[in-house]
C-alpha cells in the first residue's frame, strides 16, 4: 500500500503568555499529522495534564496586541470537529452561522499517544471574516501554522493560553508491502469525472503489478488499426514503486498489442505540481518502439510538496501539445492524487473536456491506490 508520510518541524519561538502548567508547552514529539482519505490531514496532538483544548491558528498573538490573529476555519462541515463547541468572551459561538473553527475539546483513544486531540485540516482553510482582515490559505508544504493550547475547554481564553507555531513538512514516500485498494476519495471523484467528461471510463489498480492489466484493458478497446496513445504519469515521490514497472513492462505489452498496426504513437505528458522543478513535462509522440522506452528510461520521480497535482494542468497539455492524427486518440490519465481543488493557474477542468472532446480525444483514467 502506498501512503504519503508527513513530517512536522517546530519553530522555536516564545509564546506569548506563559501559564504555569507545562501541560500547554506542545513539542514535536507531541505531534504527529498524516494523510486522509477524505482529502487533507489529520493531526493529532498529546494529551497532557492540564490540556483542556487545542485551535489552529494562523499564526501567534501579537505581543502588542495591535494587529488581531486569526483561528483557522474549515470551508464546510467534517465529522471531526464540525460540532465542536467554542467560546469567546464567554459565550458559546452560534452553531447557526457554521463557522467551523479548527478545534477540539474531546480527546480520542490514538496508538501513538494513549490519548490525543484531533483536528482535520483540510487543504484549503480561511481565516478571518468580511468585516476584517480576511482570506484563505493554501496548506502546503511549508506552511506557518500555531497550535494554540488552552487551559479550559473550547478555546476559552479566560484560563490562559499558549502559541505553539510550527512549520508543516511534507515528504512523500510509498511504503512497502502489497496493495489494500485504499483509493482516496477526493481521487476517486475527480477522476470518475474526468473519465466520464472525457468520454472514456475510470479503472481501478490494486498497485503496480496490476498496472500491466489496466494498460491491457485500454489498448484491447482498440479495432481501427490507428491509434494515438498518450500517458500522462505522475512523477512525484509517491509513484516510484510504479515508474520502474513501467521502464520494464509497457515496451513489450505495447509491443504486443501494436503488432500489426497501419498506425501507432506513444507519447506522454510528466507532471508534478506548482512549485516542483517542473509542472509539465512533454514528451512528443514516438514512433518506434526504442524511442518509447528511451523516453520511459528517462523518467524519474521526485518532490511532491502536498497531496493534490497538476492534473488538469497535465491533461491540458496532453490535448494540446500533440499533432493528433490516429483514427483512435487515447489520453490515459495515471496517478494515486486529486487535482487540486482549485484552479491554481489558468488552466479549468472545463477547458480540458472541451478542447478534447474538439479534436476527438478519449479521456481514461487509472486511479492507483495511496
Amino acid at each position: 500500500m502506498k501512503q504519503f508520510i508527513f513530517f512536522v518541524s517546530i519553530l522555536l519561538l516564545l509564546p506569548v503568555f506563559q501559564v504555569s502548567s507545562d501541560g500547554l508547552v506542545i513539542g514535536p514529539e507531541d505531534l504527529r499529522i498524516e494523510q486522509s482519505l477524505e482529502g487533507g490531514y489529520n493531526l493529532w496532538i498529546r494529551n497532557k495534564p492540564g490540556l483542556e483544548s487545542v485551535l489552529l491558528t494562523e499564526s501567534t498573538e501579537d505581543p502588542e496586541r495591535k494587529a488581531a490573529t486569526y483561528a483557522l476555519r474549515a470551508p464546510e462541515y467534517n465529522p471531526h470537529n464540525g460540532d465542536e463547541k467554542r467560546m469567546l468572551d464567554g459565550e458559546f459561538l452560534d452553531p447557526e452561522k457554521k463557522l467551523f473553527s479548527l478545534i477540539d475539546s474531546t480527546p480520542e483513544s490514538y496508538e501513538a499517544f494513549g490519548s490525543a486531540f484531533r483536528i482535520f485540516i483540510p487543504y484549503i482553510v480561511i481565516y478571518g471574516y468580511e468585516w476584517t482582515r480576511s482570506g484563505e490559505m493554501l496548506v502546503v508544504d511549508g506552511t506557518y501554522l500555531s497550535v494554540r493550547a488552552f487551559g479550559a475547554k473550547y478555546a476559552d481564553y479566560g484560563s490562559g493560553f499558549r502559541d505553539n507555531p510550527f512549520i508543516l513538512r511534507v515528504a512523500q514516500k510509498p511504503l512497502e508491502g502489497p496493495p489494500e485498494g485504499n483509493y482516496m476519495d477526493d481521487t476517486v471523484k475527480t477522476y470518475t469525472e474526468i473519465a466520464e467528461e472525457g468520454g472514456g471510463r475510470v479503472i481501478y489498480c490494486r498497485g503496480e503489478d496490476d498496472l500491466l492489466n489496466a494498460l491491457d484493458e485500454v489498448l484491447d478497446e482498440v479495432d481501427s488499426g490507428s491509434l494515438d496513445l498518450v500517458l500522462a504519469l505522475d512523477t512525484t515521490a509517491s509513484m516510484e514503486n510504479d515508474i520502474p514497472w513501467l521502464k520494464r513492462e509497457l515496451v513489450p505489452l505495447l509491443k504486443e498489442q501494436t503488432e500489426g498496426y497501419g498506425h501507432f504513437r506513444f507519447g506522454m505528458v510528466l507532471y508534478r505540481d506548482y512549485h516542483e522543478d517542473y509542472l509539465t513535462r512533454v514528451r512528443p509522440f514516438q514512433k518506434t518502439l526504442d524511442g518509447i522506452q528511451g523516453v520511459i528510461n528517462r523518467t524519474t520521480v521526485f518532490g511532491g510538496r502536498d497531496i493534490p497535482e497538476a492534473v488538469y494542468e497535465a491533461l491540458y497539455e496532453g490535448v494540446h501539445a500533440f499533432p493528433w492524427m490516429a483514427t483512435d486518440r487515447k489520453l490515459l490519465l495515471i496517478g494515486d492524487a486529486p487535482p487540486h481543488e482549485r484552479p491554481r493557474g489558468r488552466v479549468t477542468e472545463d477547458m480540458v473536456y472541451e478542447d478534447a472532446e474538439a479534436i476527438g480525444v478519449e479521456i481514461t483514467t487509472i486511479i492507483l491506490p495511496q
